[in-house]
């Protein structure tokens, strides 16, 4: 004890004082540090399916986060300079390596341009009644070949009563003869049978709204009027009550109008047609006045 530091000596007089009035030492208290868990991997953005983001911009990102969790800069030493401290004489050079772990034909592109691709097709093909779109090729799921063990899973039954870990089950003895006896015989198997399976179900893949194929204008004059209510969904706009008979009038009254209008090569008429818009334009905005003041 003489040789002990003061903060020793003070801290056994403290238990010791603590003993002798009957209580027990405070404990001692061990803080451990947990390491954080790995978030995702670098290429996830590439090969994980459920990784999604919301732009192009957010995929270089992932692309840029990548290439520098990968750490592919290499320091190659300068012989000149290999001992050099100074700045404008740097002992090693950075060099990109050319080992990539991603195959070169894995596609790096966003996957976003191929969903505006169709998306402007579709309506190509409602304004152009002579265009017709590319059919949608799908790929064969392979249901009754390769993936068909993607289709099944065992169910988790939590009711199942387990075997007991303390129960020991004798071997089947085989029979004397070259027939099993009448009991040990199977029953036969019946022509039905109840299974459970247990599928893989997500929110994204509920489906929101009723089912609405993809349609091709027929080649004719003029655009059927079916086509004008394609933005009526169901909840929105249909089932249709007053407020969309009239707006299905007001589009009537106005494709009519536009027939009337002068052509746009006849330049006699041209002040015509730009009064006739002009004074459409007033009533089209009189109008939304009218509905926003209600």
């Amino acid at each position: 004890m003489a040789g002990g530091s003061p903060a020793a000596m003070s801290r056994s007089r403290s238990q010791m004082e603590s003993t002798e009035a009957g209580r027990a030492p405070p404990p001692v208290r061990t803080r451990l540090a947990t390491r954080p868990g790995l978030e995702d991997r670098a290429n996830d953005y590439l090969y994980d399916p459920l990784f999604t983001v919301s732009s192009e911009q957010d995929h270089a990102q992932a692309n840029i986060r990548a290439i520098l969790l990968q750490n592919r800069l290499l320091k190659f030493p300068r012989f000149r300079n290999m001992f050099s401290q100074l700045r404008h004489y740097p002992s090693f050079s950075l060099v990109m390596s050319t080992e990539d772990p991603v195959p070169p034909f894995i596609d790096r592109a966003w996957r976003g341009p191929a969903q505006r691709r169709k998306e402007a097709l579709r309506r190509l093909a409602a304004s152009d009644p002579s265009f017709r779109p590319p059919r949608d090729v799908y790929e064969d799921p392979e249901v009754s070949g390769r993936n068909r063990y993607k289709y099944f899973e065992r169910p988790v039954l939590p009711f199942f009563k387990q075997m007991p870990l303390n129960a020991i089950l004798t071997a089947a003895r085989p029979s004397g003869g070259p027939f099993p006896a009448a009991h040990q015989r199977q029953p036969g198997i019946p022509p039905a049978q109840t299974v459970g399976t247990q599928t893989d179900y997500r929110d994204g893949e509920a489906q929101t709204g009723p089912y609405s194929p993809d349609y091709v204008v027929v080649c004719q004059e003029s655009i059927p009027e079916l086509l004008t209510l394609a933005t009526l969904t169901w909840g929105r706009g249909l089932p249709a009550g007053l407020a969309e008979v009239e707006m299905i009038e007001r589009a009537r009254e106005k494709r009519a109008w536009e027939a009337t209008l002068p052509p746009l090569n006849d330049l006699a008429q041209l002040d015509k047609r730009r009064r006739m818009v002009d004074e459409m334009e007033r009533r089209e905005w009189a109008f939304r006045e009218h509905e926003i003041g209600k």
